[in-house]
């Protein structure tokens, strides 16, 4: 699979969670969006 690199922008304070959630989960940001972008696709 090749991957898109892109820019978003977020509200700061989400930002902040979402990096803290990663942290404490173990995995990379990006994958945590792209996770959420294909769950929410499947709806």
């Amino acid at each position: 699979m090749v991957r898109k690199t892109t820019s978003l922008k977020i509200d700061e304070d989400l930002w902040k969670k979402v990096k803290i959630h990663c942290i404490n989960e173990g995995f990379e940001i990006s994958d945590f969006v792209e996770k959420t972008l294909r769950e929410e696709l499947r709806k």
